[in-house]
C-alpha cells in the first residue's frame, strides 16, 4: 500500500519514514535501483524544449492573465490537477487539507509538517470569523520510479524497536508537479454582516473555467460588494512549490489575485515543476522484507519478528488531541490579553453551568493561565505516549474508551471573562488607563447590551467612583445606563444641573453639594416608543440621576428627530468627582444642546478643567446617539460616556457619519519553495 507525505528537501529515496509524525528515519532502509527510462523521461517535458532548473519560470506563462497570452501547452505532458476551495472552522481542518501531521504539530506546539507549514498563521485563523483554504495540486506525468527495491536490515537490532529506527514505511519515490495553497482569514467587526461577507467571499473565490475568464457575481452584485467589505480585516497567507514566478512582484495579494493564480497554476507547472510529495510504501509490500521477517520468526518464535506499529488506529484520536491542544493554546493567549487589558472584559455571572467563573484579578487570571498550560502539557505527554504505544487509542479490555488524560477545553472556556466587543478601548493619553476602566457596577449596568454588534460605548469621562463618594452619599451611589431593552432612537434630550440647598445635608455631603453647584446631576430623555405617553415636567419620559425641579437649571430641550448629533463634549476637573459640562454638537460643530457649570449656573470657570470629546467609530457605518452610561452619587453625575447605535433598524434622524469609506486591512504572508 502506498500513500503520500509533503516533500522536504532532506528526504532521500529508500529512507525510512514515520507516517504518524512525518519524520524521516534511517537512510537506505530499502535499497532502490532507479528506473533508467523514468530518469530519462523526467529530464524532458517537451520534445524540443529541455526542462529548466527548479524554480525557473516561463516569463510568458508567469505574467499572463488572459488566454491569448498563454504559451501553447506541452502536448506530450499529461497532468492530474486537483482544485479545492472550502471553508474551514478550525486548525484541524487546515492540517487535514494540507496533509500535515497533527502529532508533529502537538510535539512542536505549532502547525508543523515535513514540508513547509510555517505560512499558517494560527492567531489569525483562530480570531477570524470566516476562513477559507484554497489548494491547487498538480501532478505531472510520471513513470515507474524503480526497477527493483530490496529491504536492507540492520544487524544486531532488537526487532521490537523496528519502528524506532525504520519507521512504519519507507520513501519509494517522489511526485513532481506543483502545489499552491492560500489561507484566507476574514475578521468581521460588524458581526451582523458575517453572512453577507461569507457569501461575497464565496462568490469572489469561485474559480474560472480558464485563465482570464470571469466567474462568480454579475455586475449588479459587484456594485454591492464594496460596502460588504467595509470594516473587515483580511489576512492572506500563501505558499507554493513549483510554477516559478506565479505573479508580478508589484501585484498585491487579494482575493482576485489568489483566484487568478490558482487558475493559471497548472499551466505554470508545465514549464517549472519540482518535487511536491514523497510516495510512502509499507514494508510489508516488499518480498525481501517478508522473507527476512519470516526468518526471524522461525528463529525467535511467533513474537520474534519485526514489530511495526500501526498508527492508523490513532489518527482520529490524535486529531481530537490536536483540537484540544489548539483550544487551550488559544485560551492561554486570550488570558495574556485579559491580564493586560482587564477593562475590555467582564466577568461571567455565577450560575449552575458556571459555578466558578474566572475573575478579572491578577491571581484568578494567572491561575487559569497556568491551568491551560498544564492541560497543554498533559496533551503533549499523551501524544508522546501514542508514538510509542498507538494501541492506547483503542478500546480497553472491557470494550470501553480510556478516560481522557486532560480536561475538556469547553469547561475552562465557559468560565473565562467575556470580551466587551463594542466597548471602546481608546482613551486620551492624558488620562490613566486604570481610571478609565468601568467598575463592576458600571459593567453590570451595560451587560445586557455589550454583546450587541450594533452598539458602541464610548469610554467614560470623569473620575472613577471612590470609597469617599460611597461614604458621603449614604449608599445612593450607583451606575446607570439610559438604554431601554429595545434601544430605540432618542427623540428628546435634556440635562439637569445641581442646585445647592442646605436641607438635610451634613458634613462631607453638604460640602460636596456646595462645591457641585451647577454641575450635571441628571439626564432626561425620550425615545420613539414614548410618542404617545405623557411626558414628565421637563418634557422627557426617562431620567437618571437626581433631577432638579428648578427649570432654570435645565438645559434647552433638544429635539433629536431633527438634529444630527455627531460629537459629545465632556468637561470635568480631575479629582472633583463631578461633570462640569456636557455639550452635544452636530457635524458642523453647531451646538444641539448642552449645559455648562461655569455658564448657566453663574459660577466661575473651574481651574484645571479638562475637556474631552466623544464620537462614534470612524469608517464603520452610520451611527446615532441613543443614550448615556456612567455613575452618579447622591448629588451629581460622577462620570459619563455616550452610547451610539449603528444604522439599520430603529433610528431617528440623528445620523452622524456617512460611513461609506472602506476600512479594509489586509496583511499578507507568502513563502515559496
Amino acid at each position: 500500500m502506498s500513500f503520500l507525505a509533503p516533500f522536504a528537501s532532506y528526504m532521500k529515496l529508500g529512507q525510512g519514514f514515520n507516517s504518524y509524525t512525518q519524520e524521516v528515519c534511517i537512510e537506505d532502509a530499502v535499497l532502490v535501483e532507479p528506473n533508467q527510462a523514468a530518469t530519462r523521461s523526467a529530464s524532458i517535458i517537451h520534445p524540443e524544449v529541455p526542462l529548466p532548473p527548479l524554480h525557473a519560470c516561463s516569463e510568458t506563462a508567469a505574467r499572463s492573465s488572459v488566454p491569448e497570452k498563454l504559451a501553447p501547452p506541452c502536448k506530450n505532458l499529461s497532468q492530474i490537477v486537483t482544485y479545492s476551495s472550502r471553508s474551514v472552522s478550525n486548525m484541524a481542518d487546515i492540517i487535514d487539507a494540507l496533509n500535515l501531521s497533527a502529532s508533529a504539530s502537538i510535539k512542536y506546539g505549532t502547525v508543523k509538517g515535513s514540508g513547509s507549514a510555517s505560512f499558517v498563521n494560527e492567531n489569525k485563523v483562530s480570531q477570524s470569523d470566516v476562513s477559507y483554504i484554497i489548494t491547487v495540486k498538480v501532478t505531472n506525468e510520471t513513470s515507474t520510479i524503480a526497477d527493483h527495491m530490496a529491504f536492507n536490515p540492520l544487524e544486531n537490532m532488537d526487532p521490537r524497536h523496528f519502528t524506532d529506527f525504520f519507521g512504519d514505511c519507507f520513501i519509494s519515490g517522489f511526485l513532481e508537479g506543483g502545489e499552491f495553497s492560500a489561507i484566507i482569514s476574514i475578521k468581521v467587526n460588524d458581526k451582523s454582516k458575517i453572512r453577507e461577507v461569507k457569501a461575497a467571499a464565496e462568490v469572489d473565490l469561485a474559480i474560472a473555467a480558464a485563465p482570464g475568464l470571469t466567474a462568480g457575481a454579475s455586475s449588479s452584485v459587484d456594485k454591492k460588494k464594496t460596502s460588504v467589505w467595509n470594516d473587515t480585516e483580511t489576512t492572506i497567507s500563501v505558499n507554493w512549490s513549483g510554477g516559478g514566478e506565479i505573479k508580478e512582484p508589484a501585484t498585491k495579494w487579494d482575493l482576485a489575485t489568489v483566484v487568478d493564480v490558482a487558475s493559471r497554476f497548472p499551466h505554470l507547472v508545465e514549464t517549472s515543476a519540482q518535487r511536491t510529495s514523497a510516495i510512502l510504501t509499507k514494508y510489508t509490500s516488499l518480498r525481501s522484507f517478508v522473507s527476512a521477517n519470516a526468518a526471524l520468526i522461525a528463529k525467535n518464535g511467533p513474537l520474534g519478528g519485526y514489530s511495526i506499529k500501526n498508527y492508523e488506529l490513532c489518527q482520529l484520536y490524535t486529531m481530537d488531541l490536536f483540537s484540544a491542544y489548539m483550544a487551550y493554546k488559544s485560551m492561554w493567549t486570550q488570558l495574556s490579553e485579559m491580564m493586560k487589558h482587564t477593562h475590555r472584559f467582564q466577568e461571567r455571572e455565577k450560575s449552575k453551568d458556571v459555578p466558578d467563573p474566572v475573575g478579572l484579578t491578577a491571581e484568578s487570571l494567572n491561575a487559569a493561565r497556568l491551568f491551560a498550560r498544564k492541560e497543554m502539557t498533559l496533551i503533549a505527554d499523551e501524544n508522546a505516549r501514542l508514538i510509542r504505544e498507538p494501541e492506547l487509542s483503542d478500546l480497553d479490555e472491557h470494550g470501553e474508551q480510556r478516560p481522557l488524560p486532560y480536561t475538556y477545553p469547553g469547561k475552562l472556556a465557559i468560565r473565562l471573562p467575556a470580551k466587551i466587543r463594542n466597548l471602546s478601548s481608546s482613551s486620551p493619553e492624558s488620562t490613566s488607563t486604570r481610571s478609565r476602566r468601568p467598575t463592576k457596577d458600571e459593567t453590570a449596568a451595560i451587560s445586557a447590551y455589550t454583546r450587541r454588534d450594533d452598539l458602541h460605548f464610548s469610554p467614560l469621562c470623569g473620575d472613577a467612583p471612590s470609597l469617599t463618594h460611597a461614604l458621603r452619599d449614604r449608599g445612593k451611589s450607583r451606575a446607570f445606563c439610559t438604554l431601554e431593552p429595545s434601544v430605540a432612537a432618542l427623540t428628546k434630550l435634556r440635562f439637569h444641573a445641581h442646585e445647592h440647598r442646605y436641607g438635610d445635608l451634613f458634613g462631607d455631603c453638604r460640602r460636596h453639594s456646595k462645591a457641585s453647584q451647577g454641575a450635571l446631576c441628571a439626564i432626561g430623555c425620550s425615545t420613539r416608543q414614548d410618542a404617545d405617553a405623557r411626558p414628565l415636567e421637563d418634557g422627557t419620559h426617562h431620567r437618571v440621576g437626581y433631577p432638579n425641579d428648578n427649570h432654570t437649571y435645565w438645559s434647552r430641550l433638544a429635539d433629536l428627530a431633527f438634529a444630527a448629533v455627531a460629537k459629545v463634549g465632556v468637561e470635568y476637573v480631575p479629582g472633583s468627582g463631578r461633570v462640569a459640562a456636557l455639550v452635544l454638537r452636530d457635524v458642523r460643530g453647531n451646538e444641539v444642546t448642552g449645559w455648562r457649570q461655569y455658564g448657566e449656573a453663574k459660577v466661575e470657570r473651574p481651574k484645571g478643567l479638562r475637556s474631552e470629546e466623544q464620537s462614534p467609530p470612524e469608517g464603520k457605518g452610520t451611527w446615532a446617539l441613543v443614550g448615556f452610561w456612567g455613575s452618579v452619587d447622591a448629588v451629581v453625575v460622577v462620570r459619563v460616556g455616550a452610547v451610539w447605535k449603528r444604522d439599520g433598524g430603529d433610528q431617528g434622524g440623528g445620523q452622524c457619519a456617512d460611513g461609506s469609506e472602506s476600512n479594509v486591512s489586509v496583511s499578507v504572508e507568502s513563502s515559496a519553495r
